[in-house]
């Protein structure tokens, strides 16, 4: 039992909790007592001292975002296949943004549903394969699969 509590409080769960769950399986009782995880966020930074996005190329699972921060110069992000222009917001947002290229400050943050490549490029310093350009490789999220065991 010291063992179950010891591992539930490193998980940030109480000693209540722990020992009402001796007599279900101790994933269960890990999970019950967790939040579920949530998107990841890679950060791409854009500009700055050079002509390039930091990284170039990420890789994220179904649902995780990319967050472009502009470092300065005049840039923008554009999707290859157009699906997404943005800078102080994105083309036909909604909320009016612009995805034309801009030297100001701006920071936009998109969440990639689909697997599969997105090539993406600055319009000022790029074009799609060439210049100031980079890959979003989106893979399919794998479910985390728990193992049960009950302690006596």
């Amino acid at each position: 039992m010291m063992a179950i509590t010891r591992a539930a409080q490193a998980l940030g769960h109480n000693h209540a909790m722990s020992t009402h769950c001796m007599k279900i399986p101790f994933a269960f009782c890990l999970l019950a007592g967790s939040t579920f995880a949530q998107a990841a966020i890679a950060i791409v930074n854009v500009g700055g001292p050079t002509q390039v996005f930091i990284p170039k190329n990420v890789t994220i699972h179904v649902g995780d975002k990319v967050k472009f921060v502009n470092k300065g110069g005049v840039h923008n992000v554009v999707a290859d296949d157009g699906s997404f222009r943005c800078a102080h917001g994105c083309d036909g947002d909604g909320q009016g943004g612009n995805g034309g290229a801009s030297g100001s400050n701006w920071v936009v943050t998109l969440t990639f549903n689909q697997v599969g490549d997105v090539g993406y490029f600055c319009e000022t310093h790029g074009m799609p394969g060439g210049g100031m350009f980079g890959t979003i490789h989106v893979l399919v999220s794998t479910p985390v699969r728990l193992q049960s065991f009950v302690v006596d």
